[in-house]
């Protein structure tokens, strides 16, 4: 059970074996604390950062987000959500920062790879 804040709680993480990914590259280029809101309730989403960190295994990619599940939602404009699997190039998505200001981003392309996942358990308490 891990507290993230804002009365969410992780109360489970676990392993889902080989899935499909959604990888969204964006014609936008992300901040580091920016990246697309994605879940599988379209009232409950994560930040999933984009690759604008620096890392020792891959060069920093800030127009990508591997956003998750083909099944999972992602926030798009007018408050509105749409499959992960669904994206095409050119459609618009929000870009959301952690302080949660947001702008419209273009997708570039969208590409799914088998990766192993994981299901990560949360709930809103409060």
């Amino acid at each position: 059970r891990e507290e993230l804040g804002a009365g969410v709680v992780v109360w489970g993480v676990e392993p889902m074996g080989m899935c499909d990914r959604v990888c969204v590259d964006l014609c936008s280029v992300l901040a580091v604390d920016e990246g697309l809101l994605v879940g599988s309730s379209a009232n409950f989403l994560f930040l999933v950062l984009s690759e604008a960190a620096e890392s020792a295994y891959v060069p920093s990619r800030p127009f990508r987000v591997n956003a998750g599940a083909v099944h999972s939602y992602v926030l798009a404009p007018g408050a509105r959500t749409r499959y992960l699997a669904e994206l095409r190039a050119g459609d618009a998505v929000l870009a959301v920062r952690r302080d949660g200001s947001a702008r419209v981003v273009r997708v570039g392309r969208v590409k799914m790879e088998r990766r192993p996942m994981v299901l990560v358990r949360a709930s809103a308490e409060g």
